[in-house]
């Protein structure tokens, strides 16, 4: 299992980066699973007709995206799975001194977030329980339009986890690539193409991060940086 490849690492890792296909600190999807599903129950001839033509449900009649929501760590029916796997992580955290960091994708804009712990006097160098989420994808695909995003921005508050830990989405995008407010003010998510690079800081151990947002012209990106603190030795209980 991967824990037990985890506990037999060297002493001299003390950074874990997890890739997920779909981020694990990402907004509750419970609202939109539930109006999907109210499209599904409704069962009226003329409503799915309509919503044929424009892609909403799929050939079985089911809303075209609860396979997608059904696929998420944040979807209702994964939340006991995704505590279970965030907790035992946070041992390997505790115990080996490593920090660990997700990345992931598949949603098509870009963002990031973190668990951390409940108590903000911790500070996160200090802190097992914070694991940033670095949420980018796709480079290629066409972004979901606004009122999608402006839907999963509105979940993406501060949730907690247990009670020593919380989570939340970062407001990185206070100015969108163009120097303006970004679309319907959604400071958590970007609908845009993009990619992120990796860097480590020689100096602290920690990890520079860096969001590249296509820009309006589809020439050049604007970076848009998030920084990891490396876990300091004697992290608090």
């Amino acid at each position: 299992m991967i824990f037990d490849r985890l506990s037999r690492l060297p002493s001299s890792v003390r950074h874990v980066v997890v890739f997920l296909g779909v981020p694990i600190v990402y907004p509750r999807l419970t609202y939109i699973e539930k109006a999907l599903s109210g499209i599904k129950s409704i069962g009226l001839t003329k409503l799915s007709f309509i919503a044929k033509q424009r892609a909403i449900v799929n050939i079985w009649g089911e809303p075209e995206l609860s396979d997608d929501m059904n696929d998420h760590w944040t979807s209702e029916v994964h939340l006991d799975e995704r505590k279970e796997f965030v907790l035992r992580l946070q041992e390997v955290a505790r115990r080996q001194n490593i920090r660990v960091t997700f990345v992931g994708g598949d949603v098509h804009c870009c963002g990031a977030g973190r668990f951390a712990s409940s108590n903000p006097a911790i500070p996160p160098e200090r802190d097992f329980r914070f694991m940033p989420q670095i949420v980018s994808s796709a480079i290629m695909n066409i972004p979901p339009p606004n009122l999608v995003i402006r839907a999963v921005h509105t979940s993406a508050k501060t949730y907690d986890l247990d009670k020593h830990t919380d989570e939340s989405m970062y407001k990185l995008f206070e100015k969108d690539v163009n120097g303006k407010s970004p679309p319907n003010n959604n400071t958590k998510l970007l609908a845009r193409r993009n990619f992120s690079s990796y860097v480590e800081d020689l100096e602290s151990g920690g990890l520079i991060v860096n969001i590249h947002v296509q820009n309006e012209s589809n020439h050049g990106t604007k970076p848009y940086p998030v920084n990891v603190p490396a876990l300091k030795a004697g992290n608090v209980v």
